[in-house]
């Protein structure tokens, strides 16, 4: 009489740690970039920055107090009601959202060669902005602007819009 073997219903030691050697290499090799990289490349940066149209949340201060829109120039007042717009071919576009995404400015972007700050050259919006943040999910450049008539650092932060 031949006699049917049936599996061991324990998986043997060796299959054991061979499956759990995958499942922790398949785990760890994974990688996100979500922008947190101390030591960002310029490639991660531009990716991060051309990924999404960007629409200001909110101005603060670089400690992170939220400054009220009243205190702003209008300059900074209008970036509020617009859509920024960073594009691979280094161009980049305000967007007014209340007018079909029409264009309503353009200019140049260039990513400083330490992914640190980005050159932009707009009308009305010109300088080099350092990046304070700049994630998947936020953006936030520094600028020297007017807060209640007087020139002060603030923090510009963008989410991205919908």
């Amino acid at each position: 009489m031949k006699r049917n073997k049936q599996p061991h219903p324990v998986m043997h030691p060796i299959r054991m740690l061979f499956f759990c050697t995958v499942l922790f290499t398949a785990l760890t090799g994974c990688s996100t970039d979500n922008g947190t990289d101390p030591n960002p490349t310029p490639a991660s940066q531009s990716e991060l920055l051309v990924a999404n149209n960007w629409i200001t949340n909110r101005v603060s201060t670089p400690d992170g107090q939220e400054i009220n829109k009243n205190r702003l120039n209008q300059m900074t007042q209008g970036l509020y009601e617009l859509n920024m717009q960073f594009r691979n071919n280094g161009t980049v576009r305000a967007l007014d959202p209340k007018q079909s995404n029409s264009v309503v400015n353009q200019g140049t972007w260039v990513l400083a060669a330490d992914s640190k700050s980005i050159d932009v050259n707009v009308q009305g919006f010109r300088g080099n902005f350092p990046i304070v943040q700049l994630t998947k999910n936020k953006l936030v450049l520094r600028q020297r602007a007017p807060v209640d008539g007087k020139d002060a650092d603030i923090n510009l932060e963008f989410i991205p819009s919908l």
